[in-house]
């Protein structure tokens, strides 16, 4: 999986998007933001973010980051962490995948968002899962990967262990 880097506090977070965006954004930013995982699988999408936007788009649609690593300042982080979604971005300053490993743990879309799970509300083992999706219309692709039990659907990936969604990642 992922390499965890050395977070940076929401609360260096502040003064940042103050000095970057203002009063008037800082106000807009406060409005609730809503994860759904639906929207996520299915249309590749976070909030409205979505894999292929740059840093400016993102931020308009979700804010400032939580967290991000401390070795980079915000505007140049490679990952940047809402609860514990992460989008991740190469060196074009492009969001390339969308990350989230701690399913196990429980999903947390952060500070003033709110998360939506869709079918995995009651914790659903991966055979219910699979059989959701396909019951939603949804086209699948079944395999092993990384020692995990894999669902694709689109542009997601699905990871299982001993049967309980593990990660989640969403690339373009």
């Amino acid at each position: 999986m992922t390499q965890r880097p050395n977070w940076g506090e929401a609360q260096e977070a502040k003064p940042w998007r103050d000095r970057f965006w203002g009063r008037q954004n800082a106000a807009m930013e406060r409005r609730m933001t809503c994860f759904s995982l639906r929207e996520l699988i299915v249309e590749a999408r976070l909030g409205g973010a979505a894999v292929g936007m740059g840093r400016d788009d993102v931020r308009r649609r979700l804010g400032a980051p939580d967290e991000w690593g401390v070795e980079e300042t915000v505007e140049r982080a490679s990952i940047w962490r809402y609860g514990n979604f992460e989008l991740h971005f190469g060196e074009d300053g492009r969001c390339w995948m969308i990350f989230n490993d701690s399913a196990q743990a429980g999903l947390n879309a952060g500070p003033g968002r709110t998360l939506e799970l869709w079918l995995f509300a009651d914790g659903p083992d991966d055979s219910v899962v699979s059989d959701r999706l396909r019951a939603d219309g949804l086209s699948l692709d079944e395999g092993i990967e990384c020692d995990m039990r894999r669902l694709r659907v689109g542009a997601a990936k699905l990871f299982f262990e001993h049967s309980r969604l593990a990660v989640l990642k969403v690339m373009g």
